[in-house]
């Protein structure tokens, strides 16, 4: 495990005038913005597809998703929100009525966090955000937030959505609501409900003309990052995933995300960074010895990332608000200063995706110096590189090839990648069967069916069902003989396999 120690360091600082950057916050504390102005803008859109039921001043029972931006920005003369503001749009988020800013809308970890003088002076501070300025000039990486189980405002992360959108990156996310009211369980239905709803922003974002097409990251803390885990896994359109002390690394006590129908880790191909308590690490890995997810995924490069906190607030934006106070249900007393951490986390969250999603190769390296450097002075993070290979592509990917250009054509494609990942499993079985019956009897791609039968034979040569299929193919086709064969051979792997003793029976008397 190597050092992060310049993340506070010369990388940030050295040679830089403060005067050419853009407004900046005090929220922010020694972060330092980038060159845009950041400009935010918060919109209401309604998922007709999903029930969602009606305030008592309405009758649609739909799905509203509220949706934060925030986004590099042309320099305007108006002033910047006040953290009021936030904490007001948070209160509408759940429908609660901000009669003051004293009552009990205020969010819990501010209420009960800060004494009333401390809030008092937070609620009136200036954030980095300019309302409903012109974007500016360009197309800019799309990152999308998942917020986390009891954080559910997306004010928790507001300081580093502000400090992305300073730097290039157009950042989306909604609060976090449960599938049929506020309440979120875990379980597989609520997450799917947060999957989905960051699938909506995901689409509305791409309607804007300032959202690059491509690049596209994914942040997600505590639940939101099990929710970007499984978004990753299946959305290829994903280019970098950051997770924020989720409980992903070696699975979570409600059997989340594991249980997701769409976890499937075989599709966890893209470069990711998973910055958490170290306690955790060394709890399962180094002390139980069990194999975390970042040990076990193959294939691109992955950061774990140990923090020197059991405050599970410290990854949030509540670690820069000056909170002094035991909070239960959030973190026990602050035995230590949680705004270095977060600084830090900002810090290493900006390399990580300059890296991967603006594709700076001095990035990448600037991470990888990172990961390897051994000083250790003034160290706040370490970095722990893995290397993964690069991915083949995905087997969506390659049934999609064999349908759009058919088996002949696709079939040298497909046997340079068997060649280039020999112990990689490109197909399933069942899919490759199901697409040969397609061709079949339902596309009328009756010759190329062999084919594709043919080719599951080849990579599953110990499955009398591959064989099976193939039998049947060939005696729809008329070729007895090797109809024959094949059910002999699915018999000789199966001798139960009564289909295949049928079939031989009817094929042999009409031979």
């Amino acid at each position: 495990m190597k050092r992060l120690i310049t993340v506070f360091g010369c990388f940030f600082l050295s040679g830089l005038s403060f005067g050419v950057y853009a407004q900046k916050s005090s929220l922010m504390g020694e972060l330092k913005p980038g060159q845009y102005t950041t400009g935010f803008r918060l919109v209401e859109k309604l998922d007709k597809s999903r029930y969602y039921p009606a305030p008592e001043d309405k009758t649609m029972n739909t799905r509203l998703v509220r949706i934060y931006t925030w986004y590099p920005a042309l320099k305007s003369g108006r002033p910047a929100l006040r953290f009021e503001k936030y904490v007001r749009m948070a209160a509408a988020d759940f429908g609660l009525i901000a009669e003051t800013v004293h009552a009990k809308w205020n969010p819990t970890p501010l209420a009960k966090g800060l004494d009333h003088e401390r809030l008092n002076a937070l609620l009136n501070n200036q954030t980095s955000a300019v309302p409903d300025v012109d974007p500016a000039e360009g197309v800019f990486p799309l990152v999308v937030f998942g917020q986390g189980l009891y954080y559910e405002f997306p004010l928790s992360h507001l300081i580093l959505c502000e400090y992305l959108a300073s730097h290039g990156y157009v950042v989306a996310t909604c609060p976090l609501i449960g599938n049929h009211c506020r309440l979120v369980n875990l379980n597989a239905e609520d997450l799917e409900t947060e999957v989905r709803d960051l699938e909506f922003v995901i689409a509305y974002m791409r309607t804007q003309p300032y959202v690059h097409p491509e690049r596209l990251g994914i942040i997600g803390y505590d639940l939101g990052g099990m929710a970007g885990l499984v978004l990753s896994m299946r959305n290829p359109d994903v280019d970098a995933f950051l997770s924020l002390d989720a409980g992903i690394l070696f699975g979570h006590f409600s059997g989340l995300p594991n249980s997701h129908p769409n976890y499937h880790e075989d599709r966890f191909t893209i470069p990711w960074m998973h910055i958490t308590q170290s306690r955790f690490i060394k709890e399962f890995r180094d002390e139980q010895k069990i194999p975390s997810l970042i040990d076990r995924k193959k294939y691109s490069d992955s950061y774990l990332v140990p923090v020197p906190t059991t405050n599970h607030g410290a990854f949030s934006s509540y670690a820069m608000f000056g909170i002094h106070n035991a909070v239960p249900g959030y973190w026990g007393p602050i035995k230590n200063e949680l705004q270095p951490i977060d600084e830090a986390i900002c810090r290493t969250a900006l390399i990580f995706f300059n890296a991967y999603l603006k594709k700076d190769s001095s990035e990448l390296l600037k991470l990888h110096n990172i990961a390897h450097n051994e000083h250790k002075n003034n160290e706040i993070l370490e970095i722990e590189y893995s290397e993964g290979q690069q991915p083949p592509p995905s087997k969506s990917d390659l049934i999609h090839l064999i349908i759009q250009r058919g088996i002949v054509k696709a079939k040298p494609f497909i046997e340079d990648v068997r060649t280039a990942y020999p112990d990689s499993m490109l197909f399933d079985e069942n899919v490759l069967n199901w697409l040969g019956y397609h061709f079949l009897y339902w596309w009328g791609r009756e010759e190329e069916a062999i084919e594709v039968f043919e080719l599951n034979v080849s990579l599953f040569p110990e499955s009398a069902n591959t064989y099976d299929s193939l039998g049947e193919a060939y005696m729809i086709l008329g070729d007895q003989e090797k109809a024959i064969k094949n059910y002999r051979r699915s018999l000789k792997l199966n001798p139960e396999n009564q289909n295949a003793r049928r079939m031989l029976e009817q094929v042999q008397k009409q031979d």
